[in-house]
């Protein structure tokens, strides 16, 4: 009964609808250099935008709109262009609640006092409760003055600066320059770390209760929708009509997955040793990046109803919160799975005080077991990266893969060859591994050697491609290897941590057929483990996800043609639990809804044994 409401709760949640983001209109349109436009104010005015912005310069007591000194033009006032304009469409009942942003050209002190002058004439148009919104960008004050100006004056926040409280009531907004985030300008894929930094400023100004906004963006529909994919409130244009419009036009499309080859047939294990009580001397730890419910769901339906993560009898939930926001990025969820302790977006095997913590692989190690770090993306990535390195930063990935020659593991395999070959600092890292006896293979392939050095890396970049453009069978294939490996040189047992990297990458892209091949090799890969642990008798296999990516939601599909049809809620990561498989001894300990850093503890509790 317990193991049926388990499975119920399981689909139950996998076809949830995705999660609600901004309902994107009008109002989370922001018109930037409004001035600029061939009719200032009532053009943006008329299109309902939420918010408009001017650039103003005080010159001799007035306030001129301009974006350059040049470009100060007589009568061109804030008073002429906006604010009385404004007052007009307020008498004749048109006005809405509207933020004017006032960009500050010219030195606060006092083009802020003479602006708060000017709005006190307006006083049925601008104050507590009135409907034209105050937000003051450039030339501020320091944050412990915003107190000296009306409480009907907001300000621009930064997201470097520490508010006290008092100050964050008064901050409006929070903005940056999308340069901070990436260099991208709409052609192309959206890389996948700049998604990741772009989503974690979003999620710290939301986590603080405000609103955000990016400028110096492209005016494509390509940036609009990855800004609208990580719920960006306000979202920046020079072309005000073309982005509602593109508004208007956007609905929830669904993506849709015909599996074109045959099912594959799953190992079927025999449960001898699933569920006893005696302490396992292998763990295997198998961890899909961004593999929620539903995309492990999108792999059962397009396997025509098989699946070796279909065939655990022990499953469990897991919260992937990090120490500071909501939402987690993989070096934060890797950090706790690794160290058992929660950490800020960003650190890779580090507590949230920057305090390197020992991963499972240290205590591993220090019971005398070999252990191996496998990754079908960049070996440097966060997930991997959480099991043998301490770095404040995850982009620090030259630094991350020297902390492997800090603390070794018996097998590496994954891509992100230029981090250990063609290093900034002239570094071989390569030879480093040769000098201590490691076989280097360049070529995944190569795993399959049988005369291969008892400690071994393979770094190839093949491996970090997608199934669809040609990774083969790396991961499955280095699993079985490695296991095979570790079985003759293991005399006290291992701990392998296999990732399937590129499930997340799939989800970000909202890509359903991308998701469904990912699933499915990182199941075979799956299929290997539970093949050993079924023959091996005294092997734990563990299978989840360090978070979900994509808010991802089934529906519809056809099991008996492998058709499976999805949507996306995200383009960035959600805080949907993810599920736990266990299969071998002590896997009845893995039920239950809890932390990742308690999966972490339950781990390193069976390592220590």
């Amino acid at each position: 009964m317990k193991r049926s409401l388990i499975l119920m709760l399981l689909v139950a949640v996998a076809v949830l609808p995705a999660s609600a983001q901004l309902n994107y209109a009008a109002a989370q349109a922001h018109s930037h250099n409004d001035y600029a436009q061939a009719n200032p104010l009532l053009g943006a005015f008329g299109l309902q935008c939420g918010s408009i912005e001017a650039d103003v310069f005080l010159q001799n007591g007035e306030l001129m709109v301009a974006h350059t000194p040049r470009e100060i033009t007589a009568g061109k006032t804030l008073q002429s262009l906006y604010l009385d304009p404004l007052q007009s469409q307020l008498k004749v009942g048109k006005m809405y609640s509207l933020q004017l942003l006032i960009d500050l050209k010219t030195p606060f002190n006092p083009t802020l006092d003479t602006l708060v002058s000017q709005l006190k004439r307006y006083p049925e148009l601008v104050g507590e409760g009135k409907p034209l919104k105050i937000a003051v960008s450039g030339s501020m004050p320091a944050a412990s003055d915003f107190e000296k100006y009306p409480t009907w004056i907001g300000f621009d926040g930064r997201f470097d600066q520490v508010y006290s409280s008092q100050a964050l009531s008064r901050v409006a907004l929070f903005s940056a320059p999308f340069s901070v985030v990436s260099q991208w300008k709409g052609q192309g894929l959206f890389p996948k770390e700049d998604r990741e930094k772009l989503v974690e400023l979003v999620n710290t100004a939301h986590q603080k209760g405000k609103k955000v906004r990016f400028w110096g963006t492209t005016d494509t529909e390509a940036v609009w929708k990855e800004l609208m994919a990580v719920n960006t409130d306000w979202i920046g244009t020079d072309t005000p009509a073309s982005l509602i419009n593109y508004f208007k036009s956007v609905k929830p499309a669904d993506g849709e997955h015909t599996q074109p080859t045959e099912a594959y047939i799953p190992y079927i294990p025999s449960y001898k040793s699933d569920g006893t009580n005696k302490t396992p001397k292998n763990i295997i730890f198998l961890i899909g990046d961004g593999m929620g419910l539903a995309q492990m769901h999108t792999g059962l339906i397009a396997n025509r109803g098989q699946l070796h993560m279909a065939l655990f009898k022990h499953l469990g939930l897991m919260q992937t919160q990090p120490a500071e926001s909501f939402i987690t990025d993989s070096a934060a969820a890797g950090t706790a799975l690794a160290t058992g302790h929660k950490t800020k977006n960003g650190t890779i095997g580090m507590d949230a005080t920057l305090v390197a913590r020992p991963s499972l692989t240290t205590t591993a190690k220090q019971r005398g077991k070999k252990c191996a770090i496998i990754s079908s993306g960049p070996i440097t990535d966060a997930t991997p990266a959480v099991f043998y390195a301490h770095q404040p930063k995850r982009s620090m990935q030259e630094e991350i893969a020297g902390d492997f020659l800090k603390e070794p593991m018996d097998i590496l395999a994954g891509g992100g060859t230029k981090y250990f070959f063609d290093r900034k600092d002239k570094g071989n890292i390569g030879d480093s591994l040769k000098a201590r006896q490691y076989d280097v293979f360049r070529k995944y392939s190569d795993i399959s050697n049988d005369n291969k050095a008892e400690k071994f890396v393979v770094l190839d970049d093949q491996a970090a491609l997608s199934m669809e453009k040609g990774r083969g069978n790396f991961l499955p294939l280095t699993v079985a290897e490695s296991i095979k490996h570790l079985q003759k040189t293991a005399k006290k047992g291992f701990f392998i941590m296999a990732e399937g990297a590129q499930i997340d990458y799939a989800g970000h892209a909202n890509n359903v057929s991308y998701v469904v091949n990912e699933v499915l090799d990182f199941d075979k890969a799956v299929g290997e483990a539970l093949r050993f642990a079924d023959q091996d008798g005294q092997t734990l296999v563990i299978v989840t996800a360090d978070h979900e990516t994509g808010a991802m939601s089934i529906t519809g599909g056809n099991e008996k043609e492998g058709k499976v049809k999805a949507n996306f809620g995200s383009k960035g990561h959600s805080a949907i639990m993810v599920p736990v498989y266990a299969y071998g001894p002590q896997s009845q300990l893995f039920g239950g809804i809890y932390q990742n850093t308690e999966l972490s503890n339950k781990i390193r509790t069976l390592l220590e044994k």
